[in-house]
């Protein structure tokens, strides 16, 4: 069996001293006796995940998905078609690594990046944007009989946008900059298509969905100067995965 997984630094490995050797992905397939990518990158985002996964479908049997935060995009550098991931702190790590070109044209790439996030930015749409591209995954793997597993890495605010209807206002208020300019109708509207979207989410294929991410290890493990789980934690990433592997495969 081949194993396939994607997520960010937090799956990639970032911060151990030997990602292709200590990483959670790396312990999982060793100790199920498989092959594996790990096609993480420092930096990943969702409209990657999905990106990378569909192309690799074929060449693959068990796919393990950790989601990454939905503030994040992807765009491909019309120069060369190189990638780059943003995020809202506009590290921008793969634009350092890439081409001299991209190096040259960093300043371009973070004033986009500060322009979107400044500007267009939605939390609203990127969260459900999120639910789509799970759901969407989802039903892809399936129709293709490929067996998977997803996990999130943080909890990206799940608990504020599934409240329920009395309690919604009130969680999501912090979260959407328009919220004066929206009357109540529009965001009950913008609720019950939040819940339908979660409700269509397989989450017996989620460990646990709503209730854990990688990041709560970093609580009780060792972590990087940058925040990132050590060898310890992705140990306990790789027991948690397997054992839900273990309870959903046989």
């Amino acid at each position: 069996m081949n194993l396939y997984f994607n997520g960010c630094s937090f799956t990639y490995g970032d911060e151990l001293e030997n990602p292709q050797q200590h990483s959670w992905p790396t312990l999982v397939s060793s100790r199920l006796n498989c092959d594996f990518l790990n096609d993480a990158v420092s930096g990943g985002t969702n409209d990657r995940i999905v990106y990378k996964t569909l192309l690799n479908h074929k060449r693959y049997d068990f796919f393990i998905i950790a989601w990454t935060h939905y503030a994040r995009f992807t765009e491909y550098n019309p120069i060369d078609n190189f990638e780059i991931n943003f995020s809202p702190r506009l590290n921008l790590n793969a634009a350092l690594q890439c081409s001299n070109d991209l190096k040259k044209n960093y300043s371009k790439y973070k004033t986009y990046g500060e322009m979107y996030y400044k500007h267009w930015y939605n939390d609203l749409f990127e969260f459900k944007k999120w639910l789509q591209q799970i759901v969407l995954l989802q039903s892809f793997l399936k129709q293709n009989n490929k067996p998977f597993i997803m996990l999130n890495t943080m909890e990206n605010n799940i608990s504020s946008w599934s409240q329920p209807q009395e309690n919604f206002i009130s969680a999501v208020r912090h979260l959407i900059d328009f919220f004066d300019r929206i009357n109540d109708d529009q965001l009950m509207t913008e609720h019950a298509q939040i819940q339908e979207m979660i409700s269509m989410i397989d989450k017996s294929m989620f460990i646990d969905w709503s209730h854990w991410n990688i990041k709560d290890l970093c609580a009780d493990y060792p972590c990087g100067p940058n925040g990132h789980l050590l060898e310890d934690g992705h140990r306990a990433v790789a027991d948690i995965v397997l054992d839900h592997y273990n309870k959903t495969s046989q």
